[in-house]
């Protein structure tokens, strides 16, 4: 049994805005729903070269989520001002972990407040890079945010509280067991990126759920723990083997 999740990065007002529309389109056509990490403020000078919403970016937010779409706090800023790679040890730069706690939850606050004059509510986090660290689970925990959408294992898990759900791959895959999510990068996506996207949900529609169902599937089981250890040193190995071999 496999079931996964689709998940959509760096949605901000900046963005490559004729992917969305064709990869929104795909998913209300074929009813899937979602999880989009929506950066309160973006402030990421690399983002800010893509178009900006031609109409209020809020309502678009507020419209997705109204037809279930799950809303996920994508960083505060989205702004690297630490080298940390935090726990999951993916990418050397982060937002938040290698920061106080004071400053952390600054900048959760100031998110949460963005969200919450916008009327989008949200309680999972997305961290921008994949890194976090213990004080932001503590900070995120302390406001009411329950969920993280990252982390290394075959099926959702709960560690101190906050339900993490595994993100693996960065493109849709048939899996034969566990529960995953695949991360998509719509500013990057090309014709073919987009049909094959369409082409696995229609394959697969059947086993593609909303990132609210998740907690249905949690599992503290010995498997799923060993699983996470084994995957987290599978991953880093296949990572740094592809940065070797860019270099050759």
């Amino acid at each position: 049994m496999a079931k996964c999740i689709i998940r959509l990065d760096d949605i901000a007002p900046n963005m490559h805005w004729e992917n969305y529309k064709k990869i929104k389109y795909i998913l209300l056509q074929y009813n899937i729903l979602p999880i989009i990490g929506v950066i309160p403020d973006n402030q990421d000078e690399s983002l800010k070269k893509y178009p900006n919403c031609e109409n209020d970016f809020w309502e678009e937010i507020q419209g997705v989520q109204s037809k279930g779409w799950s809303i996920a706090i994508h960083g505060y800023q989205h702004k690297y001002d630490t080298d940390s790679k935090g726990i999951l040890g993916i990418n050397p730069r982060s937002e938040f972990a290698g920061h106080s706690y004071g400053t952390q939850l600054k900048k959760i606050r100031s998110a949460i407040k963005i969200f919450q004059n916008n009327k989008i509510f949200a309680d999972a986090f997305m961290a921008p890079s994949h890194s976090f660290d213990e004080i932001t689970l503590k900070v995120l925990s302390e406001n009411n945010v329950c969920c993280v959408t990252d982390g290394y294992g075959l099926f959702p898990y709960k560690k101190n509280g906050i339900l993490f759900v595994p993100q693996l791959f960065a493109k849709p895959r048939k899996l034969p067991y566990g529960v995953f999510t695949f991360c998509l990068h719509l500013n990057t996506m090309d014709e073919n990126d987009l049909t094959r996207l369409e082409q696995f949900i229609v394959k697969n529609k059947q086993d593609i759920i909303p990132f609210s169902q998740a907690k249905h599937f949690v599992s503290d089981k010995l498997m799923n723990n060993l699983s996470i250890i084994l995957l987290e040193h599978i991953l880093k190995f296949a990572r740094a083997m592809k940065k070797f071999l860019k270099f050759l």
